[in-house]
């Protein structure tokens, strides 16, 4: 498609040593586990936030949505729009919850709650989930540098995946935090020059690109309204969006270290309340395809023929923007990937130290000793994250998908159910949700091969259940809870010491620096 300038190389590399650069200034700053998972939770709620947003915007958001506005419209932006929603159920219900816990890993919660079982049950899929996330997001990544610069795949894999290792080993979860606000940065000014370049070259301007594209439908978010839930409609898109994002922010690691890093519980919740900006964000993508279709219906002999649309933005970044500035956006796409990545792989150290090295292998060490140890598996989870990336470059895109959508489906279906039941219902026990849990994973494994079932070929027709794939992690979390609760009613209740700061009902309404001192005794 295009070969990288002098200037480009150049901003890619001064963007590189800036993230090993924050990598190293965060290590100097790290004194023990407290400081590498949850950054000493001093830092300032801005900072937090920004991360939070970094994070939530990944590759998806910087190819996949301009792609698919500039060969569609805004369709794809309605699952999101339920984001307000979960955000502000999140900030109210977990966030201080979770601060007075002051738990390392999310997962401590299903122990105290559950018993053993129920931490590792929730610690194992995580883990899972999180590798593989790892993975496919590097994989993706790889694709559209591949499809720009012709450099090999595994090339690709091996620097992008070398550098975000290195700067979260060195820097823990602080470095994480600091290079995400470099990388959200990065990337919403990669959106705003697009769309200006695109206003000063299009004839017209700003006008011309909104009112033509008003007039051919790109700004449409039409979705059906059908009680119809085998195909995409309003109500899959709803269910999805509010319940996934429920889930992420009541079990995913990633939240759950982030509430604890902010110095402030105001912090926490003003950080949280941050992700709302993904909605504004998400729009400039959506705007940036709309503005690359009216420059390419002005321009079309600049646009190779049958290019796919999701390399169309790409294509443009090459070819139309100036020397250096490409190499900073160039660089976007991959702060995109990095920003991701770096959450997944400081959230599964820390799970992965605190439920089970911790607990299994080696208790009652000294903290210096668990410093060098999160260190170490952080460096094998790059390592294992660049070996599962390499493994789905010499698969299928279709065979990827399946695979994706089987794992993230298993590994993440049933986690909001199981925290929800024993959050909400202080009658919930632990028989009651192994059996929500049990049933839910048969529910979830039965969606999956249905949906899987005309290429496996392995369930009679009568067996198989017709849903929209969308909504296997919803009906996998409301079987989870429901059946958890009313079983729960069958077995003992649990005693209020159990209860004790556990649930909405019994939480700890400690202040902040209560909580604090009692924890630094």
């Amino acid at each position: 498609m295009g070969a990288l300038r002098f200037g480009d190389l150049l901003a890619i590399a001064l963007y590189t040593v800036a993230m090993l650069w924050l990598g190293w200034w965060s290590q100097k700053r790290i004194k023990g586990t407290e400081g590498y998972f949850v950054g000493n939770r001093s830092l300032p709620g801005w900072a937090v936030g920004l991360s939070i947003l970094a994070t939530a915007i990944s590759s998806i958001t910087f190819l996949a949505y301009p792609g698919n506005s500039y060969q569609g419209n805004w369709s794809r932006l309605v699952p999101g729009l339920m984001l307000p929603f979960a955000t502000l159920i999140g900030v109210y219900f977990f966030v201080v919850f979770y601060r007075r816990t002051l738990f390392v890993s999310a997962y401590q919660y299903f122990e105290q709650r559950f018993g053993n079982w129920g931490r590792s049950y929730a610690s194992v899929l995580f883990t899972l989930g999180s590798l593989y996330r790892m993975g496919m997001v590097l994989y993706l990544l790889s694709i559209p540098i591949k499809v720009m610069f012709g450099l090999d795949i595994s090339t690709t894999i091996l620097f992008a995946g070398t550098v975000v290792t290195i700067y979260t080993v060195m820097g823990g979860l602080e470095a994480v935090i600091w290079t995400d606000v470099a990388q959200g940065i990065i990337l919403i000014a990669g959106g705003v020059i697009t769309v200006l370049i695109a206003f000063i070259d299009v004839p017209g301007g700003a006008h011309e690109i909104v009112s033509r594209g008003m007039a051919a439908g790109k700004f449409d978010m039409a979705v059906s309204f059908d009680w119809d839930f085998t195909k995409e409609t309003i109500w899959i898109f709803m269910l999805m969006g509010l319940v996934g994002n429920i889930q992420e922010l009541s079990t995913d690691q990633t939240k759950v270290q982030r509430y604890q890093a902010a110095k402030t519980d105001k912090g926490a919740i003003g950080a949280t309340l941050t992700v709302l900006a993904c909605i504004p964000v998400w729009m400039l993508f959506m705007f940036v395809g709309t503005c690359l279709w009216a420059y390419y219906t002005d321009f079309p002999q600049l646009l190779p023929a049958g290019m796919k649309a999701d390399y169309v933005y790409p294509h443009f970044i090459l070819t139309q923007m100036p020397t250096f500035v490409a190499g900073m956006v160039i660089s976007a796409v991959l702060a995109a990937a990095m920003s991701t990545i770096d959450s997944s792989m400081n959230g599964s150290a820390s799970v992965m130290l605190e439920d089970f090295y911790k607990r299994h292998f080696r208790p009652g060490k000294e903290d210096v000793h668990y410093l060098k140890v999160a260190r170490y598996i952080t460096v094998a989870l790059g390592v294992i994250m660049m070996i599962i990336a390499w493994g789905l470059s010499l698969l299928d895109a279709n065979t990827i998908l399946d695979i994706g959508f089987f794992i993230g489906a298993v590994m993440a279906g049933g986690l909001g159910g199981f925290f929800l039941m024993g959050f909400l219902f202080k009658h919930v026990n632990n028989k009651g949700a192994m059996v929500g849990v049990a049933a839910g994973v048969v529910s979830i494994l039965w969606c999956t091969l249905s949906h899987l079932n005309p290429e496996l070929g392995i369930l009679p027709d009568w067996a198989v259940i017709k849903i929209h794939p969308y909504m296997i992690g919803v009906i996998g979390n409301a079987v989870v809870f429901v059946v958890g609760v009313i079983a729960s009613f069958f077995f003992p209740r649990p005693t209020e010491q159990q209860l004790a700061g556990m649930t909405w009902w019994t939480r700890d309404r400690r202040s902040e620096k209560e909580a604090l001192a009692q924890a630094a005794r």
